[in-house]
């Protein structure tokens, strides 16, 4: 598909800090960052750059909340979601509980035969093993109904959430709320991932564990050793897995979750949980620093693999474990599942892009797809693809167990569950955020009116929406291709969501030489020529451009700049991203 390209305005130059390059102060700029924030944003601080928890408004009131069912040794349920996200974020509150001595377990539903948030029958279970306070964590905001339900079992319920807000009336009356958008209004951050919230609640326990009110429980706050806990490094060791959450989520990478990150990459890279030292270790990570493309591509999609062929709690036993055996067991069987879950990806993918190619040589706005038996588990993995391939909202539902639950994918001008919320009338219950949500269906729904109901809802989003556009940051020459742009780009890390890798162009190089490269010769390696420079570039999956790009063409490049290291020596590397043939 032919993408628009856009570079980026120049900003003037007399906003430009002395001490400041030229091409950073650009892409900061690129990326809405004030200038009184630039120091924060290239050089984040934990201690200066985190936010005092209690600013959350039920903050204090669930700690008490906690500290009481701590001295009673009331059993506590964190009841989480069973993504990434999720684990991560129970993860963090049972290590914080368990330090304390709570009395702790954790409960996750089964993504396909429970499906997203609390569950009326879940909290009838968890009533009847005695339950007496349940925290959530990346869920509950969207469950007034479930929580209720709890309450008249004389159970409590915190709350720990980032999902969109529902309104005033829809938002469930727990006991305390920790949500970034929900009574916080003295919280200055407002996107954090589910395991950050999760964490800002661990934090505030950690940060009152030298209160006097708590000596009575500190008696219980030992290490798996039985050592004293030291609580400024048991928090900081917590970071790992808020950045698991806050990468593999993709929330924005700013503020208060690029301190997370940027810390969790180091804890990361420590590599102290036996689970995820062995998946670093198999993957050819362990002893490396640890990057979000490997958090992304490596540890994510392995403890995602649990609950979408098997079960979260999987993934929650191999963040949790202290055993180096019962650690390799998990890791093996997470290989098998995240090696059975592509092999499903791709049928699906195959069965549903058949499925939507009609709707859109109809050019429908929002591609919407059933089939039975999907599985859900990867369902949004597919959405999210084929979202991509065809840059239109994705929606993609399953028949299974008497049951039609659905996922959905979107590009940036389409709020998916804005869009859902306009034909909830559909739903049994549905949730989400912007680029992505879910849902369970009535009954009695016919899906051929849904779709039209959706179709209808989307009626004014325009072909201009739907033209992929590529944001280019800047235009730069060969020349300027050096170590100190590296050094550079090496100061805007990390990247990801919110702060992606800068996209440059190059414009009218000449093609002399070009080669297939790797299996199948699917990419391309290029050398190109401009002002008497020449480079070499890497086209990965451009395989079949060599069948119409020549040598001697110009072309115009939109590339990243990168750093390949091999055998103990360093490159600097250009990667292709899209290319347009000048020549013809």
């Amino acid at each position: 598909m032919t993408k628009k390209w856009v570079v980026l305005p120049d900003i003037p130059h007399q906003e430009l800090k002395n001490d400041l390059d030229p091409i950073v102060f650009k892409l900061l700029g690129n990326r809405g960052v004030d200038v009184k924030d630039i120091d924060t944003f290239l050089n984040p601080q934990y201690e200066r750059d985190t936010h005092d928890p209690f600013l959350f408004d039920d903050m204090q009131r669930a700690v008490e909340r906690i500290i009481e069912a701590l001295k009673k040794n009331e059993r506590i349920t964190i009841y989480g979601d069973y993504d990434v996200d999720g684990v991560c974020a129970s993860t963090v509150l049972f290590d914080t509980l368990s330090a304390l001595g709570a009395n702790v377990t954790v409960y996750m539903n089964h993504r396909e035969r429970d499906g997203y948030g609390m569950q009326l029958k879940a909290v009838e279970h968890l009533a009847e093993e005695g339950t007496t306070l349940i925290i959530t964590d990346d869920s509950g905001i969207s469950n007034k109904k479930e929580i209720a339900y709890a309450k008249s079992f004389g159970m409590d319920t915190i709350i720990t959430d980032h999902h969109q807000v529902p309104p005033t009336d829809d938002i469930p009356d727990a006991y305390a709320i920790i949500h970034p958008q929900v009574r916080a209004d003295r919280y200055p951050f407002k996107y954090l991932a589910g395991g950050g919230s999760a964490f800002k609640l661990a934090q505030a326990l950690i940060h009152i564990t030298s209160d006097p009110w708590l000596s009575d429980v500190k008696i219980a706050a030992k290490d798996l050793q039985g050592k004293p806990i030291r609580w400024d490094v048991f928090e900081k060791w917590l970071l790992d897995a808020v950045c698991l959450s806050t990468i593999g989520d993709c929330v924005p990478l700013r503020g208060e979750n690029r301190v997370f990150v940027k810390y969790g990459l180091l804890v990361l890279a420590k590599a102290k949980r036996p689970g995820l030292r062995i998946i670093l270790q198999r993957a050819g990570f362990l002893g490396k620093p640890i990057t979000p493309r490997i958090v992304s591509f490596t540890l994510a999609p392995r403890i995602n693999a649990a609950s979408r062929m098997e079960h979260g709690t999987l993934a929650f036993r191999l963040m949790t474990t202290a055993s180096e055996s019962e650690a390799i067991e998990l890791a093996d069987i997470l290989e098998e599942k995240n090696t059975e879950r592509q092999k499903v990806t791709e049928r699906i993918l195959s069965e549903a892009s058949k499925q939507l190619k009609p709707y859109v040589a109809e050019h429908k706005k929002i591609l919407v797809g059933i089939g039975d038996e999907w599985s859900l588990g990867v369902l949004g993995l597919v959405a999210g693809r084929l979202c991509n391939q065809f840059n239109r909202p994705v929606v993609l539902a399953t028949r299974a167990n008497g049951h039609t639950h659905g996922t959905a994918r979107s590009i940036e001008q389409v709020h998916i569950t804005n869009t859902f919320h306009s034909v909830s009338h559909f739903f049994e219950k549905f949730g989400g955020h912007a680029a992505a949500g879910g849902f369970l269906m009535k009954e009695e729904v016919d899906f051929n009116e849904f779709r039209t109901a959706l179709e209808e809802s989307t009626s004014s989003v325009t072909q201009e929406h739907l033209t992929p556009t590529l944001t280019l940051d800047e235009e730069i020459s060969l020349s300027q291709i050096t170590w100190k742009l590296w050094d550079v780009l090496e100061q805007m890390e990390p990247y990801g969501e919110g702060n992606k890798k800068p996209l440059f162009l190059i414009t009218d190089v000449i093609v002399r030489e070009i080669r297939t490269i790797g299996k199948n010769n699917k990419h391309l390696r290029l050398v190109v020529e401009q002002g008497g420079i020449s480079k070499k570039v890497i086209a990965f999956s451009f395989g079949k451009v060599s069948e119409i790009l020549h040598m001697g063409d110009h072309i115009d490049m939109a590339c990243e700049i990168g750093m390949n290291e091999w055998n103990g020596s360093k490159e600097l590397q250009i990667s292709l991203v899209d290319y347009r043939n000048t020549s013809l």
